[in-house]
């Protein structure tokens, strides 16, 4: 599937059932899209007889996934990284305008997203698509990883010169089965449509998995 766009990813909580069954909630956007990136891990074996190699066993266990964005929103964030919402009381001086040559002093609430070691991450579903061309024909595929767990993107800061350069934030983690009977870890549709692969992508986190 020779993709060359991408977009619309969202993420939703992750919780099973007593009877096994994947459930996701407070679907959210994750930002406007910029890289998703995945890369699958396997378990392997072999067995030498007879100074030969006469079995192997290669099965996939999980595998890494990293999602760069324009900004990550503050609902995602604390769905994603367990992080805590602050408010704190700032007093300030405006600068002066045309209207307000000599503003007076005020007071504005402000509130902040709080890291710490107390916090526990949850486990989420997530879901994006991309155009692409089959045989000469747009189409969108549609992805759904069942179950991941993700870290804080690191921050990067560089002073404004000649060239501006912005730094966007990345956020990676693992993904693993989804503890359920089929163990079920990533699924593709391919759509005609955008609009069919946003309903899909909505879809599969809005449910138990099927």
């Amino acid at each position: 599937m020779p993709a060359f766009d991408l977009r619309g990813i969202l993420v939703a909580k992750y919780s099973l059932t007593p009877e096994k069954q994947a459930v996701y909630t407070g679907i959210t956007s994750i930002g406007d899209a910029m890289d998703v990136n995945l890369d699958f891990r396997f378990a392997e074996g072999r067995l030498y007889a007879e100074s030969t190699l006469a079995e192997y066993v290669r099965k996939c266990v999980g595998g890494t996934i990293s999602i760069a964005v324009k900004y990550i929103p503050t609902d995602a964030q604390k769905m994603m990284y367990g992080t805590k919402e602050k408010e704190r009381s700032i007093t300030y001086t405006p600068a002066p305008t045309t209207d307000q040559p000599s503003p007076s002093e005020t007071t504005k609430k402000v509130k902040s997203l709080v890291t710490g070691g107390r916090d526990r991450a949850s486990y989420c579903g997530v879901a994006f698509y991309a155009p692409d061309m089959i045989d000469g024909n747009e189409k969108f595929t549609a992805v759904f990883i069942h179950r991941s767990l993700f870290g804080n993107p690191g921050m990067a800061f560089k002073t404004a010169g000649e060239n501006i350069q912005f730094n966007t934030p990345t956020t990676t983690g693992e993904f693993l089965n989804d503890n359920t009977a089929e163990q079920n870890m990533l699924e593709a549709a391919i759509l005609d449509t955008e609009e069919e692969a946003i309903a899909w992508t909505k879809a599969v986190l809005s449910s138990a998995a099927a």
